[in-house]
């Protein structure tokens, strides 16, 4: 039912659609998302309020799952607010459109799924079921209904392939990650990045493991063995492996240079010697040594010739004492 008080469009025939709705909906590739939001849309601006999700999944010839979701989903791109949703299972709920775009904040988005629509998936698709048995067996245990839900995304809204899903899970199952929440954020992260092959999976797990190292051994030059590293220390890290491509040794000269000049650990100022190295070693020119926290800079050159001032103050000074000896 959509709560919105019913409205006539500005002429009859036609309907106002926010420009945000084209942006957001258009560039997902769902066309189903559009259709179930424009549909809503009209019957709005006809003035039928009463309608459900069961009818307009009828209307537009779609389970009425895809109905849900694509509320779902136009809620977390605030184009409109859900109201009264209990469950997946009930799929009935309020809709209220808002038409003041920009002022709605995003909000995460993954689809929900029926457990019957999960079953018939996996009737059709024997390697999907495979991966569930796979997976339970890496787990040690039983798949709750949420755990199948949340691996069913994996591979239906994240688009990982089931042989991506098993190596992802057994990687980092190994890592301790065994929650299917901790094991979806890595799942996200692994579809941004364009890991859909076992190839390039296997790729990504061996330079996350050099990192790894790589992370290792700088934490014991820096003495950071009983503390976690900071995200933007990560990050600098990151950056002198691949795309700095230093040394370990490297980063000690930069790190002891750093203690000397600072008194402490700065991975900034460690981040602009290691880059000064760089250039140098790309262009074969020597870069001006990173200046010490708070030195004093050099005064500029003064336009007075001092030594001429001298003169003349000599000079002024003797003919001051010859007056005086005359009795001027």
């Amino acid at each position: 039912m959509i709560l919105n008080p019913i409205s006539q469009g500005p002429e009859e025939g036609y309907i106002r659609v926010p420009e945000a709705v084209c942006d957001k909906l258009i560039r997902t590739g769902n066309t189903g998302y559009l259709a179930v939001y424009m549909f809503a849309l009209s019957q709005y601006y006809r003035g039928k309020t009463d309608i459900s999700n069961g009818f307009i999944a009828d209307c537009l010839h779609i389970p009425v799952m895809d109905v849900v979701n694509a509320f779902l989903y136009c809620a977390s791109e605030g184009l409109l607010k859900v109201q009264n949703f209990t469950s997946v299972g009930d799929a009935e709920f309020d809709i209220e459109f808002y038409f003041d775009i920009s002022a709605k904040p995003k909000k995460d988005f993954r689809p929900h799924y029926k457990g019957t629509e999960i079953s018939r998936r996996m009737e059709e698709n024997s390697k999907l079921a495979q991966t569930y048995k796979i997976v339970s067996r890496i787990l040690g245990k039983n798949l709750s209904s949420s755990d199948i839900e949340l691996l069913y995304s994996m591979y239906d809204y994240y688009g990982l392939a089931p042989e991506v899903i098993v190596v992802m899970v057994e990687y980092f199952a190994g890592k301790g990650k065994t929650t299917m929440r901790a094991l979806e954020k890595e799942a996200q992260k692994w579809a941004e990045r364009g890991i859909d092959t076992v190839r390039r999976a296997n790729s990504y797990i061996k330079k996350r493991e050099e990192l790894l190292t790589f992370a290792g051994q700088i934490r014991r030059i820096i003495g950071a063995n009983e503390r976690k590293l900071t995200t933007k220390e990560l990050e600098y890290i990151e950056s002198w492996k691949n795309t700095l491509k230093v040394t370990v040794e490297d980063v000690r000269a930069a790190y002891e240079t750093t203690v000397e000049n600072t008194g402490k650990v700065a991975f900034g100022y460690m981040n602009r010697i290691l880059e000064n190295r760089k250039k140098e070693q790309e262009t074969g020119k020597k870069i001006q040594p990173t200046p010490k926290p708070g030195a004093a800079k050099k005064p500029a050159s003064s336009k007075y010739d001092f030594d001429a001032i001298r003169r003349r103050a000599l000079i002024n000074q003797s003919e001051r004492d010859g007056d005086n000896q005359n009795g001027v």
